[in-house]
This record gives C-alpha cells, sequence and structure tokens, in this order.
C-alpha cells in the first residue's frame, strides 16, 4: 500500500512538474490557445456527463418505481395466502377440538397387557459365557 501509493505521488508530481515546464516554453499565444482547448474539452466533459447523469436518473427512477410496484403486489398476495392459512387453520382446530378418540388399545392397555403377559413369559437373561 505504502509502496503503491509512493509511486503513484511520484508520477503525478513528476506530471505537474512537466506540465508546469510545457507550459513557460508555450509564447502567451500558444497558451491562450491551450487554455481555449481546455476549456471547450471540459465544457462538453461536464455537458456528456450532465447527459449520462440525467439518463442515469431517468432510468433508475423508472426501474425502482417498477420495483416498488411489483414488491407492493407481492406483500400483498403474500399477506392474502398468511390470512387465508391462518383461517384455514383455525377453522381445522376448531374441528380437530371437538373429536377426542379414546382407541382401546391405547398405550396403557398395551403397557397393562404386556405386564399382565409378564408372568407367561418371563424376561431371559443371557450373560457372556467364559471359555
Amino acid at each position: 500500500m505504502k509502496k503503491s501509493f509512493l509511486i503513484g505521488f511520484g508520477v503525478g508530481v513528476s506530471v505537474l512538474a512537466g506540465a508546469y515546464v510545457y507550459w513557460h516554453r508555450l509564447t502567451a499565444s500558444q497558451q491562450d490557445q491551450l487554455a481555449v482547448k481546455l476549456d471547450d474539452t471540459f465544457a462538453s466533459g461536464r455537458d456528456k456527463a450532465a447527459d449520462i447523469e440525467g439518463k442515469a436518473v431517468d432510468f433508475a427512477g423508472s426501474n425502482v418505481q417498477a420495483a416498488l410496484s411489483s414488491l407492493k403486489d407481492s406483500t400483498s398476495k403474500l399477506k392474502g395466502h398468511l390470512d387465508s392459512a391462518r383461517q384455514n387453520m383455525a377453522d381445522e382446530t376448531d374441528v380437530m377440538q371437538d373429536d377426542i378418540v379414546i382407541d382401546h388399545r391405547s398405550a396403557f392397555s398395551k403397557a397393562k397387557q404386556t405386564a399382565e403377559q409378564e408372568d407367561l413369559h418371563p424376561t431371559e437373561k443371557f450373560y457372556p459365557h467364559k471359555n
């Protein structure tokens, strides 16, 4: 970073020194002609920059407006979808809350049945054999 800064600074100073020497070697009429050319060049550059800025603002403005309208449409569609999903879920919850189903083979009855059959089939224990 420091080397590139120093190189750039050196180049800039040398260009300025060269321009200063060149300017003082010109005659007064040549200096006037060069000044007029530079003014014309800067004026045309400013005009081009203003044109480009105007086009960029117009382009960005129309694209931003289109993007905002698209965002608003998408947001409203998403809100509608979420509201309908919430309503459907509420309707299903109301229906499901009324239904209580007790199966005679619930977990408790299966556990009870297994405990009662334990006497018929005792647990067999297997130990590793020592050879």
